[in-house]
């Protein structure tokens, strides 16, 4: 009676395993076995310069930043080498190519959209507030006091004329926040500081998030007899890693305990301020 039971049962587990899917038969993370077998992580960065995040150092001429080394030290837990590619033409140009499979994943103070959503896929690691640096005199114009509780919808309806880099989050976000505004595009940040600070100055603000704005008040007291940075609470750009279908499953695993033991967890502005104080004071 047992025997004829236990062949029974044989034969049914074999059935069932057969009936299994490969994903379930197998459960070798194939995506992590391919960047093994390539031997190096594939990492898109934008083309552009942005301290202390990303950047080519001065002296050492090295690629560097935190962005920089939370890549690496994804591609050292899983036992590859790395490679940046920085030949992406704008930010949104660098998550439509993750999206594609260009590359295994994108960083680099990358904001969240809708539109970036339809490209890839985001795991956040940074939350920053909107901030603008703004020219005193076209605030005053808006004839009421930043402290007054109005303040800050009479200047998201106002028609300011806003500087930021193009094709990036932030004209994405002037044009959705700020809707009676002129957005003006420039192909870098330093291009859009200078616009702000000529004498005939084609915008009345800067955009970006706080880590960008603060700083330049703290690189030159000065220029706040001209120049007040503004810091919007209520909008967050939640920076965020971005991943293609197939990469987003087969790393988010090794990404959450990544940011979880190295980078503790995700950080706000104050946190990346006060932990990278001495670069912002000596820049």
């Amino acid at each position: 009676m047992f025997k004829p039971f236990l062949r029974s049962l044989v034969a049914f587990a074999f059935v069932s395993l057969m009936l299994l899917s490969p994903l379930q038969v197998n459960a070798v993370n194939n995506f992590v076995e391919s960047i093994q077998r390539r031997g190096y992580l594939k990492v898109g960065l934008p083309p552009y310069n942005t301290p202390p995040a990303y950047y080519i150092d001065p002296e050492s001429k090295e690629l560097t930043g935190y962005d920089v080394e939370i890549a690496k030290t994804l591609a050292s837990k899983l036992k590859v080498d790395i490679e940046f590619d920085r030949s992406s033409t704008s930010f949104n140009n660098l998550v439509e190519r993750v999206g594609l499979g260009d590359f295994d994943l994108g960083i680099g103070k990358l904001g969240l959209t809708y539109t970036r959503l339809f490209d890839a896929f985001p795991i956040q690691y940074l939350s920053f507030r909107h901030a603008f640096l703004a020219n005193r005199g076209f605030i005053s114009s808006l004839k009421v006091d930043p402290d007054d509780p109005s303040f800050g919808e009479i200047l998201k309806n106002s028609n300011i004329r806003i500087g930021s880099i193009k094709n990036s989050t932030w004209e994405t976000e002037a044009r959705v926040n700020f809707p009676n505004a002129e957005f003006v595009g420039f192909d870098n940040w330093t291009a859009a500081k200078e616009a702000l600070f000529a004498n005939d100055s084609i915008v009345d603000a800067i955009y970006r998030d706080a880590t960008e704005i603060k700083p330049i008040v703290y690189s030159k007291p000065d220029l706040s007899l001209e120049y007040v940075p503004i810091l919007f609470d209520e909008l967050i750009d939640r920076k965020s890693i971005y991943f293609s279908q197939e990469g987003r499953l087969g790393l988010e695993d090794f990404i959450d305990m990544t940011l979880q033991r190295e980078w503790g967890g995700i950080k706000n502005d104050i946190a990346i301020l006060d932990e990278f104080q001495s670069y912002y004071l000596a820049s």
